[in-house]
């Protein structure tokens, strides 16, 4: 089971951006003299990396989490130059003798990793200790969710029974729902885009998500409702019908067996003064 953590990080003065001449080697004398640890963040380019566990390419969107005692050299393709985002840093409270759970990080989302990796640098490169300790828990934090990310894609590729792409449909489509619950399909239409039989997503759904969906519909459509409920001044029939219910009645009748209140009942207990 896939757990997030979150490093305490010390960032060092050499973290940069930097933009790899054609001629640009790592040789074998470099990786002796590391005794932290570098992240390397690939933003374009192309090139190859050996390591004590092969040659690894260097491609957009992928890291490097580079520890000390370790086989390090690399070369890149002149005419596609490697543009890296580089980090060294250590772990002050890491126990003695921690070894970090992966060396190769992959990502779904390279470009938001690309904009936090900016956000850190800048933050990094401002003088005080406030700017320095937010770009320290930034990058402790995006540092753990790549690892997630890494070895949550282990795990589903050891997975037989959840085909990658047919879980990022999943995905996907939950987060479509979540989103924008008013303008919800049906749970037909919704296994029809991604064709499947209704009986087989439903199936494919619950397994990836958690949640029927019908179940996942009804639960955003009401959490929606309790946020326009307390921020807005919308009637309760004009909630339920932006958010697709048939009727008022059957929202309020959804809102009630779920909330134990109706919908106006919420709204009112909203406002009345909390007493001490």
């Amino acid at each position: 089971m896939v757990t997030a953590s979150t490093y305490s990080v010390r960032l060092a003065l050499q973290c940069t951006r930097v933009r790899c001449e054609p001629g640009w080697h790592l040789g074998p004398e470099w990786a002796p003299r590391l005794k932290d640890y570098d992240l390397w963040f690939v933003s374009a380019g192309r090139g190859q990396m050996i390591t004590d566990h092969g040659e690894v390419a260097l491609t957009p969107g992928m890291g490097l989490w580079m520890r000390p005692g370790r086989r390090y050299e690399a070369t890149h393709q002149p005419t596609a130059p490697l543009i890296v985002n580089v980090f060294h840093f250590t772990l002050p409270t890491a126990p003695r003798g921690f070894i970090p759970p992966v060396e190769v990080l992959r990502t779904a989302h390279p470009d938001f990793v690309e904009a936090m990796l900016r956000r850190i640098l800048a933050l990094h490169a401002k003088p005080g200790p406030l700017p320095r300790a937010s770009a320290e828990a930034l990058f402790g934090a995006l540092l753990g969710e790549l690892v997630r990310e890494t070895t949550a894609r282990g795990e589903e590729t050891a997975d037989a029974g959840l085909d990658r792409h047919h879980r990022e449909i999943m995905q996907r489509l939950a987060a479509e729902i979540r989103e924008h619950p008013g303008g919800a399909r049906t749970v037909a239409a919704l296994a029809k885009s991604a064709g499947y039989s209704v009986d087989h997503f439903s199936r494919v759904f619950e397994k990836i998500t958690g949640q029927r969906p019908q179940e996942c519909i009804i639960e955003a459509r009401l959490a929606r409702a309790r946020q326009l409920l307390a921020e807005t001044g919308l009637t309760v029939s004009q909630i339920a019908e932006a958010l697709g219910f048939r009727d008022v009645f059957f929202f309020s009748r959804q809102f009630t067996q779920r909330t134990g209140q109706t919908p106006s009942a919420y709204r009112a207990a909203l406002s009345r003064p909390h007493r001490k």
